[in-house]
């Protein structure tokens, strides 16, 4: 299948080779004269500047700026749209060719002329803007299939060359050098910990599964006041048993180790996600009646060991994969099980979760794909959600301001819930062909186009403004952003 992801990738190649036409290899004249020297501007001539186009675009769009004595040493040369860089691709002297960036909706385009010391020597803002079109797009990142075997393994090197198993879980982190990464729980029950570094554009493999007794890892977070330990939850298959000693239920690994070792933390019954506080404050949740426990709360002295609190059950004692996810302001604990999102109040004084709540989702935990407020809103298995900051609902100075995201995992879609428990469908679900399908891989205009399968991960960079959803049988990792 001829997919959008190749698409574009032939059109930026047909666009590089216009571009090496337009700029490098024509005169003034109009013919050929074959590469040109790269030559700085010359002093004793003036820099002029005359029109730009196209005016309007989308983000990666060519930009051409006309006019003369540019110089073609593209490392002299700035183009400013919208207060943001924009990449400079080439110049023949008097025609610079620039690709807009991401976030230049203010759309004011300045261009800047170093001299060969690089001080600058002009600096020049059009008097015409240019327009971004701008719509939510969902792209690949990252990781392949074998089109002859139709699999994929765990295969560590560039972002074009890696591949994952199945991918299942995301944490976003900066580390010490400033590096982007995105660390991955490969396969649902942790073949291994992947690490996803954004800024060299590489994948590796942090450990494999067995270290420490580590069976099957469901969730992983981050200690909220210092970030310096990665805790593991691990499903031990320990569902219900009276000797609590057995195994454990959290692992952790340090930052200062590289996360490469693993040390028991807790144990317990089989657990699927726990939540850090602000004030270090640990709960979790187990398998036996969805029931969450606050970490390390009763010493037994035969064993030495901490045992958790047992605070309330999630549901009516009811078993289920119950996820846990600590709003930014420590407001409350949401919870995706049963089909539905629940929520919790945190008592910050007493340092105690309130009872769980539906917050939305079909009260009997039936599942199915509505989009609706409230209890009329349907799921098919919400894994992964992460909290992200409205902008609007600070300028309304409201209490809480941040949306939740969910990967809704059968319904092969990214899901949008307000906090007055408002749902929508954010990312997936679209082309939708005559067989009725709305899973797949496809990219493109995040509703309209893209399509999802099996998401169940996902992440947010504040800074740029991206969500990296872990698209499991795709085996793939997407993004999702304004370009």
């Amino acid at each position: 299948m001829f997919r959008e992801s190749t698409y574009c990738f032939v059109r930026m190649l047909l666009l590089s080779l216009i571009v090496s036409v337009a700029i490098i290899g024509c005169s003034d004249e109009g013919g050929y004269e074959g590469p040109k020297k790269v030559e700085a501007t010359d002093p004793s001539k003036p820099i002029t500047f005359t029109d730009f186009f196209p005016k309007k675009g989308s983000v990666r769009t060519l930009i051409f700026c006309e006019g003369s004595n540019f110089g073609t040493d593209i490392s002299k040369i700035e183009v400013i749209i919208g207060g943001v860089p924009a990449p400079v691709i080439g110049s023949s002297g008097t025609r610079i060719c620039a690709m807009v960036p991401r976030r230049s909706e203010r759309g004011d385009v300045m261009v800047r002329i170093m001299d060969q010391s690089g001080r600058l020597q002009k600096e020049y803002t059009f008097d015409e803007k240019f327009t971004l079109n701008s719509a939510l797009q969902v792209n690949t990142l990252t990781g392949k299939i074998d089109p002859q075997t139709n699999s994929s393994s765990i295969v560590n090197g560039t972002f074009e060359e890696a591949e994952f198993q199945n991918p299942w879980w995301l944490e976003f982190d900066v580390d010490e050098e400033g590096n982007k990464i995105i660390y991955c729980i490969d396969e649902e029950n942790l073949a291994a910990l992947r690490k996803i570094n954004l800024t060299t554009r590489e994948v590796s493999t942090v450990f494999m599964k067995g270290q420490a007794g580590v069976h099957q890892v469901k969730s992983m977070l981050f200690d909220t006041p210092t970030r310096d330990t990665l805790f593991l939850v691990d499903d031990n298959g320990r569902g219900n048993w009276n000797d609590r000693h057995q195994m454990p239920n959290m692992f952790y690994a340090l930052r200062s180790e590289g996360f490469r070792k693993v040390y028991p933390y807790l144990y317990g019954q089989c657990s699927y996600s726990a939540v850090s506080m602000q004030d270090g404050t640990i709960f979790y949740n187990t398998w036996e009646t969805s029931m969450v426990y606050k970490a390390r709360q009763i010493y037994d002295a035969p064993s030495g060991m901490w045992d958790g609190k047992a605070l309330f059950s999630v549901k009516s004692n009811s078993n289920d994969h119950v996820f846990m996810f600590r709003h930014p302001e420590d407001l409350y604990v949401y919870m995706t099980g049963f089909n539905g999102i629940y929520r919790c109040a945190y008592d910050r004084e007493k340092k105690e979760l309130v009872s769980s709540v539906l917050h939305v989702g079909d009260i009997g935990g039936g599942s199915g794909y509505v989009d609706a407020p409230g209890t009329s809103a349907r799921f098919n298995r919400p894994r992964q959600g992460v909290f992200v900051k409205n902008k609007e609902y600070v300028a309304q100075g409201k209490e809480d301001v941040y949306d939740f995201y969910v990967c809704d995992h059968y319904n092969h879609a990214i899901r949008k819930i307000t906090p007055d428990g408002e749902v929508s469908t954010f990312a997936g679900r679209g082309s939708v062909g005559i067989d009725g399908k709305v899973e797949g891989w496809i990219d493109g205009d995040a509703r309209a186009t893209a399509r999802f399968w099996d998401p169940t991960g996902i992440c947010y960079d504040e800074e740029e403004e991206v969500f990296y959803v872990a698209d499991r049988s795709n085996k793939r990792i997407r993004t999702i952003s304004v370009e």
